[in-house]
């Protein structure tokens, strides 16, 4: 790999493109590191000085003095950032560690996927048309939520007629209005917090409200208040499966007021879609496996009950309601030849949550 003389963001990144990276990792004294379906790959011999990562990070923030300046009080800074190029946005997270500038960017896609092409279950159907209440979508860093829940959001605009205001940080995929309006708003320009802007959005007519994941419990009552005066809101939690979910959300708050949390979140969710990215066998890359749980009646007894494992006993024989559990979407894609057999026990009930 050349880079001709001078090496730059839009160069790394064009580089990045061509061999199909998902993110770039760029530091002070270490190689350009892209990660190529899952895998992280050392792609060139150059090490990176900091002189290099002071030149790639003002690139990145346009030297804009307000970030140059918030990066420089925090030490961490998220932002967006579109090439020049050929167009392609980027999500970016600068932050410092030991000292040195560090610089992760995800790449974003263009277009919107639809449905159908990332394996999404069937039974989702009862998300589209749902008027009220709250779907999560979660799974542990880089399963591809933030992907599933645009899909999601973009089939709604698609065939239906609505308000749909986004919270983001910052904001990735830019809508652009079908038979749906969209209000997009980016936490730090627009608005100056998550809770802010999803009270905000209760004077601001909204039919469906995307919070872009659910970091605290204020965010949590927030969204719930919400959905409890007939909205649908979308969200993505750090979990990997649906009582973990559940059981995490309700965590989010002090003791004193779980039970009533545990009431408040059985009346108010819809469901939860839970997904991981599982290296395929049949060809290069990686493919989804997915659990769908959808609060039925007797699934909402048992959160107010707070009896978690009959939950999970409810997803494994609820198909007839649309659920599937993670194992059987395995075993699915395993019987298909797609992906290997994996020890599920080990691969999902023992890991450490993200």
């Amino acid at each position: 790999m050349s880079w001709e003389n001078k090496l730059t963001l839009e160069k790394i990144l064009l580089c990045a493109g061509t061999a199909w990276a998902s993110d770039v990792h760029l530091c002070d004294g270490s190689d350009i590191i892209f990660r190529i379906h899952g895998e992280l790959k050392h792609s060139d011999p150059t090490i990176l000085s900091s002189s290099d990562m002071e030149e790639l990070f003002l690139e990145a923030v346009w030297n804009n003095p307000v970030k140059i300046e918030a990066f420089k009080k925090t030490r961490d800074l998220d932002f967006a950032y579109t090439s020049q190029l050929d167009g392609t946005s980027y999500r970016v997270n600068a932050y410092s560690k030991m000292g040195k500038i560090w610089l992760a960017i995800r790449r974003i896609e263009k277009n919107a996927k639809s449905m159908d092409d990332l394996g999404l279950p069937d039974w989702l159907d009862k998300v589209l048309i749902a008027k009220q209440g709250i779907f999560l979508i979660t799974g542990p860093t880089g399963s591809g939520k933030s992907t599933t829940m645009v899909s999601i959001i973009e089939r709604i605009n698609q065939t239906r007629e609505e308000h749909i205001i986004t919270i983001e940080d910052p904001i990735e995929f830019v809508f652009e209005n079908k038979r749906s309006m969209f209000s997009q708003r980016e936490v730090g320009r627009d608005t100056l917090s998550f809770v802010s802007a999803i009270r905000s959005a209760m004077r601001e007519d909204p039919d469906i409200v995307m919070v872009w994941e659910m970091r605290d419990h204020e965010t949590v009552e927030a969204a719930m208040n919400l959905a409890e005066t007939w909205h649908l809101v979308f969200s993505t939690l750090h979990t990997s499966w649906s009582v973990q979910t559940i059981s995490r959300i309700v965590q989010f708050f002090p003791s004193d007021i779980q039970e009533q949390t545990r009431v408040r979140l059985a009346d108010s969710l819809i469901g939860v879609l839970s997904q991981r990215l599982i290296p395929r066998v049949d060809i290069p890359g990686r493919v989804w496996i997915h659990e769908l749980m959808y609060v039925t009646p007797a699934i909402k007894n048992l959160i107010k009950s707070w009896d978690l494992k009959q939950i999970n006993n409810n997803i494994v024989l609820g198909f007839q309601d649309g659920m599937i559990h993670m194992r059987k979407s395995a075993d699915r894609l395993r019987d298909q030849w797609v992906i290997q057999e994996i020890d599920y026990e080990w691969y999902f009930m023992n890991e450490d949550s993200e």
